[in-house]
């Protein structure tokens, strides 16, 4: 956040009511952690699952808050008739929100949204990674600030002079990302897939689609979304954009290896080279340049970005070379669609080599739990998993089930309660030359898996 506001500015943008407190008073910043606000920054009191920052407003003012943005139902009873400076608002979420919108309004960049059931991020940083070799303050959504209130924070630190923001949206429930794209204001998007993502919220990957497709809420007609041309349901998805006024561009990614550590990709008649020698992120990869090249980069300038990009994204598909085995970090997220994704990329990629799969609960997933879990432990034996090792709960058993359906052998598939237990048998069966992907929802912390192993 670059340019100042008043007090009197913002009580606008929020249409709020503001008490013992000067109009013209300038704000120096913003904070939404009473632990490690600045003297003169705004507090906003945001709720979250598991807090309420109005239960904070007191460290706030003794931290040197110049304000605090508070639903004034919420503020605690014990300082609710104190004196400090308060913006009064019904919903310090949505304020946020507000603010970060009209922070929006006044960027005159280039404006790149990135939603999708898997890769988000991933190709989020692929995007990032291109936009920063045409514009070194091209500044993009730190981690995966992809929510309600990661979206608005990532908006109000955004550099004003930069010519590219790369924002990524998520979404749990209907209506999220329409709503976060009206913050945004997308001028172009990309929707990596429609998968099996949030179901217990979603219903199916129907609902899934419409959710996704909500991308379009926050575009200007004639604006562009980037698809891959195998995107699940669409028709759909092109029906509501029609609706928008909005052009979908499929793609699709053809490509060969170059050399050991290379690949090459073809790309509007050329062919670039590119060190990410995964098909999953050559497909990203290719959404990413193919947003660009319909935002008037030329070729020429893509063709070097790509070259120069370097990608390590930790726990997500990150390949490590171990001493004799090839570790494969995959354990950010977990659901159906990233599995069969990236289980289907595995026996391409390693064809000849022993794989094994070390695996988490996947969350989310409702009613439909106990099948899809199965139907991902069915699909590693037929995608040459020769070992799975599970790690949790109930959930596992369903993996297990799976398996055996699908022909495993029983005494290949193992499930454990406690990693340490997990991580000396799996030693006790490693092989020189295997394949290993660890992956799992973020609920079931897999890395302390990958964290042992290095």
């Amino acid at each position: 956040m670059t340019k100042l506001y008043t007090i009197g500015e913002m009580s606008q943008i929020f249409n709020a009511k503001t008490e013992k407190i000067k109009t013209d008073l300038l704000v120096h910043g913003f904070s939404i952690d009473s632990r490690t606000m600045n003297a003169g920054e705004l507090f906003f009191c945001i709720k979250g699952e598991n807090t309420d920052g109005h239960h904070y407003i007191s460290q706030a003012l003794e931290k040197g808050a110049c304000a605090v943005v508070a639903d004034p139902a919420c503020i605690p009873e014990a300082i609710r008739q104190s004196s400090f400076p308060r913006i009064l608002v019904p919903d310090p979420n949505l304020a946020l929100r507000e603010w970060a919108a009209d922070i929006r309004k006044r960027f005159t960049g280039k404006v790149l949204a990135v939603t999708g059931s898997n890769g988000k991020t991933t190709t989020k940083e692929i995007l990032a990674g291109l936009c920063r070799h045409l514009d070194p303050n091209a500044y993009a959504t730190p981690g995966n600030f992809n929510n309600f209130i990661g979206v608005p924070l990532t908006l109000l630190e955004a550099p004003p002079d930069a010519k590219w923001w790369v924002i990524e949206i998520g979404t749990n429930h209907f209506g999220e990302v329409a709503e976060l794209s009206k913050v945004v204001q997308p001028t172009a998007g990309i929707i990596t897939n429609i998968g099996q993502s949030h179901l217990e919220f979603l219903q199916n990957t129907e609902g899934v689609a419409r959710e996704k497709s909500g991308l379009f809420a926050g575009m200007s007609p004639g604006n562009k979304v980037i698809v891959p041309d195998t995107l699940l349901h669409l028709d759909l998805v092109e029906e509501e954009a029609v609706k928008a006024g909005v052009e979908i561009v499929k793609t699709t990614a053809v490509t060969e290896q170059a050399s050991e550590k290379k690949c090459k990709i073809r790309f509007f008649n050329e062919w670039f080279e590119s060190s990410i020698d995964s098909p999953l992120l050559q497909q990203n990869l290719v959404l990413a340049l193919t947003l660009l090249k319909e935002e008037g980069v030329p070729v020429a300038l893509l063709k070097q970005a790509a070259a120069a990009l370097d990608l390590s994204v930790k726990g997500r598909y990150q390949q490590i070379e171990m001493d004799d085995w090839i570790l494969i970090d995959d354990t950010y997220n977990a659901n159906p669609s990233s599995f069969y994704s990236v289980l289907e990329n595995l026996n391409k990629t390693y064809p000849g080599l022993r794989k094994i799969v070390v695996c988490g609960a996947m969350g989310e997933l409702g009613d439909l739990s106990p099948e899809l879990h199965r139907q991902v432990g069915e699909t590693m034996v037929k995608n040459g998993v020769e070992k799975m090792f599970g790690l949790g709960g109930a959930e596992i058993k369903f993996y297990l089930e799976g398996w055996k359906n699908g022909g495993g052998k029983t005494e290949a598939a193992k499930h454990f309660s406690d990693i340490d237990d997990l991580t000396k048998t799996f030693r006790e069966e490693l092989r020189a030359s295997d394949v290993v992907l660890v992956k799992g929802s973020r609920s079931a912390q897999m890395e302390r898996f990958v964290e042992a192993m290095l």
